[in-house]
């Protein structure tokens, strides 16, 4: 009987042997896959780096915003102009002149023309040709321009045949109008020219034009009184 156990000994011991083998492989596999499972949900991962994408996106908005008034700002004059041109009524201070025989008539005829226009484009301030206005050194004021020099030349046609004596305020007046709006075409201030000089002289048109229609009634009236 003691030979038999004592032969038996080392299989026992092989079975202990396998048994701890396998126990050691099945720890090993449950330590790596729970280190997976840490590193998965590690905060260092992936997922905290997403937040910081849209974390940047507001800023392309805010300096697109910024930046949009100041490529749509007109240069401003930093000047004053009269409400009203200096020459009106002027004529009162000077001597009469050559009266024309049917002043009555040209200018009843004038105030339908000066009327409309003035109605249909402005005047003064209420001109896009204002020195003020945004709009004094763009394409809405070259428009106006042209309008005003055509009326004033109307004016004149309309005392073609008359005594060149006679109607010099109308006469002096138009051509006001006229000169003002050819400077302002020909030095392209539609355009709002760069220099400051240049701007402030294109102005200077744009206040003429703007008060063109009172310019020309005035011119008008004055006949009325030999002026």
């Amino acid at each position: 009987m003691s030979r038999t156990a004592r032969s038996d000994q080392p299989a026992s011991l092989l079975l202990l042997t396998a048994v701890a083998a396998i126990a050691a492989a099945l720890g090993g596999c449950s330590s790596a896959d729970g280190k997976a499972d840490r590193a998965d949900a590690s905060p260092s991962g992936s997922v905290s780096a997403t937040p910081s994408t849209p974390s940047a996106t507001p800023s392309t908005p805010a300096a697109t915003q910024s930046q949009a008034p100041s490529a749509a700002r007109s240069p401003q004059s930093t000047r004053s102009w009269p409400d009203v041109s200096t020459v009106v009524m002027k004529w009162r201070e000077q001597p009469r002149g050559v009266a024309a025989p049917d002043a009555e008539a040209v200018h009843t005829k004038s105030v339908g023309l000066l009327n409309d226009a003035e109605t249909r484009y402005g005047s003064e301030k209420g001109s896009k040709c204002w020195p003020e206005r945004p709009t004094s050194l763009t394409a809405l004021c070259a428009d106006d321009a042209a309008k005003a020099a055509g009326t004033a030349k109307t004016s004149l046609s309309r005392i073609a045949h008359e005594d060149q004596r006679s109607f010099t305020t109308l006469r002096a007046n138009a051509d006001k109008v006229v000169k003002a709006a050819e400077f302002y075409e020909s030095r392209s201030c539609a355009t709002a020219p760069a220099g400051q000089a240049e701007r402030d002289a294109c102005w200077d048109a744009g206040w003429v034009v703007a008060q063109a229609y009172p310019l020309l009634r005035d011119g008008f009236n004055a006949a009325l009184q030999a002026h």
